[in-house]
């Protein structure tokens, strides 16, 4: 099911802080433009694993106000993305952009650590309660069926 999401979830958000703090500190412009062209990718694929899968389940789960935060915050990240990337053939604009993408990016790693990641593992106990009410009310209407083939033929309710 999604139980391999929050192991998947906790390691982008390591991945990503990771490339910020590689980003912010190299000094090196053509390596910065390699490392933000890697946290480029790296969000952009976050993004669309939380957007396609967590979002809609959540959605499902705890209705749309904590998905539809989400998804506007990645809107906003988009937005900063794509002004990263007008800029980074200039090293000043590309610094500026770094510098207000990786804020960003923090608070977004906070907000998913302190509020998404709990989110998704009440979503998938409720989910996994709600697979084992059906497995087990599967199970005892197939031990019912099977029961009611012993009881004797006077006792069986005639099918119309």
């Amino acid at each position: 099911m999604h139980h391999d999401l929050i192991p998947v979830l906790t390691e982008d958000i390591a991945v990503l802080k990771d490339l910020v703090a590689k980003v912010q500190t190299t000094p090196d412009f053509r390596k910065k433009q390699q490392l933000t062209n890697d946290l480029y990718l790296s969000v952009n694929g976050h993004m669309a694993i939380v957007e396609k899968t967590v979002l809609p389940m959540l959605r499902t789960f705890t209705g749309g106000t904590l998905p539809d935060t989400f998804a506007a915050h990645y809107e906003q990240i988009r937005a900063l993305l794509s002004d990263l990337m007008a800029h980074r053939m200039d090293a000043a604009g590309l610094d500026v952009a770094l510098a207000v993408l990786c804020a960003t990016l923090h608070l977004q790693n906070e907000r998913e650590r302190l509020f998404l990641l709990p989110a998704i593992e009440r979503a998938l106990d409720t989910d996994e309660r709600a697979y084992l009410a059906l497995t087990s009310c599967h199970q005892l209407t197939r031990e019912m069926r099977n029961g009611m083939g012993n009881l004797p033929a006077a006792v069986m309710p005639t099918m119309a």
